[in-house]
């Protein structure tokens, strides 16, 4: 198959990319490494380049990592209060709003203990919500500055999330459920990720809405235009997908995967031929090239390929096979599946660790 080129941008084009996106491509001097959380609560960083290891990096021992961003990491810790911690620097923490700081004409959040919450949608009450359930994103800049934290009690039927940037002194919601039926198709959540101040929202039908979360405390705009389009492939619901971003141009990718077999990936694009995206079995066209660049499929988004780096295009750094939703388990698989040669490289060496988790980061500068 041809490979597509609307994957590769030439540099002699103009940059017709959104400034909020072209803004977050990661600057980064050294190869991705990995964030180790071995069960004993300790925090390891791993450099598969150069095979080293730095242990003890804090002691965050009842805490849950929610996701990174650079040297960022969120966490939760044992009390259900959500901060912000330079992997690098344990003085550089960032306490954040407590969870059931959201403002909000339609709901409640009340904590009723250090681990559990009761929210209350206009009458609906939610009582089987824990910090164990909890789900969240992260970005940073690379400055450090400025940042969003989103996050949700990821629970099915759940109908808000609830995000914050640097200054804000509470949450916002963000609906996920619509009463109007003509919007049932933009209902649910089947995976998100954050880019810079764009959140990206596959919901239960694998329509794409985009969010622009810049602007003042309390903003947010679905800018997802007016021909909302769903990620669907032949095999669509048969196996595990995530949705990525291309950082050159902005392009929504689908990235499939076989739980089972737990050997390949496909990748697909928007299919510009669909019509009728509404009406259509499947919505999405394969792609086998990232075009130069490597996805990272922790983060969801991709990087320029960099041979000093060791950063190979076409690679895929993972270290689940998707990016789980709905709290679902699924075991750490730590690898780097190239598609070109359609073969994996999997890091048996830190199987000893004994891991309760592991994330792909991109060191800051």
């Amino acid at each position: 198959m041809k490979i597509s080129s609307s994957l590769k941008r030439s540099w002699s084009s103009p940059d017709l990319r959104p400034r909020s996106l072209r803004r977050t491509i990661p600057q980064f001097s050294r190869s991705p490494g990995l964030m180790l959380f071995p069960k004993d609560g300790g925090f390891v960083l791993y450099d598969p380049k150069e095979g080293n290891i730095q242990r003890n990096v804090g002691d965050f021992s009842g805490c849950r990592f929610l996701a990174n961003s650079g040297n960022w990491l969120l966490v939760l810790d044992s009390r259900s209060d959500l901060y912000m911690v330079d992997a690098f620097s344990e003085k550089k923490k960032i306490p954040l709003p407590s969870l059931d700081s959201i403002k909000s004409a339609d709901c409640i959040v009340k904590r009723v203990g250090d681990r559990e919450f009761i929210r209350d949608e206009s009458g609906a009450i939610y009582k089987d919500l824990s910090a164990d359930v909890v789900r969240g994103l992260l970005w940073v800049s690379e400055s450090g500055k400025e940042y969003v934290v989103l996050w949700l009690f990821d629970l099915p039927g759940h109908s808000y999330m609830s995000f914050c940037k640097n200054g804000d002194s509470h949450y916002t919601d963000i609906p996920l459920v619509f009463d109007d039926y003509a919007f049932h198709k933009f209902d649910g959540l089947s995976d998100m990720l954050l880019c810079g101040t764009r959140l990206y929202v596959s919901t239960s039908r694998r329509f794409v809405r985009i969010f622009d979360l810049s602007g003042p405390q309390g903003f947010f705009k679905d800018i997802t235009g007016q021909t909302p389009f769903p990620m669907l492939s032949h095999h669509d619901y048969a196996y595990d997908s995530s949705i990525a971003v291309t950082t050159s141009s902005g392009e929504v990718l689908l990235v499939e995967s076989d739980p089972s077999s737990r050997t390949w990936f496909r990748i697909y694009k928007k299919d510009p031929d669909v019509q009728d995206p509404d009406h259509a079995c499947h919505t999405v066209t394969e792609v086998h090239s990232l075009g130069g660049e490597a996805l990272l499929l922790d983060l969801g988004f991709t990087v320029p390929a960099n041979k000093a780096l060791g950063i190979k295009p076409d690679s895929i750094y993972f270290t689940r096979h998707f990016r789980p939703c709905h709290c679902s388990p699924r075991d750490l698989d730590i690898c780097v599946y190239n598609l070109a040669t359609q073969s994996l490289h999997r890091y048996h060496n830190l199987n000893k660790m004994d891991l309760m988790d592991a994330r792909w980061f991109l060191p800051g500068n």
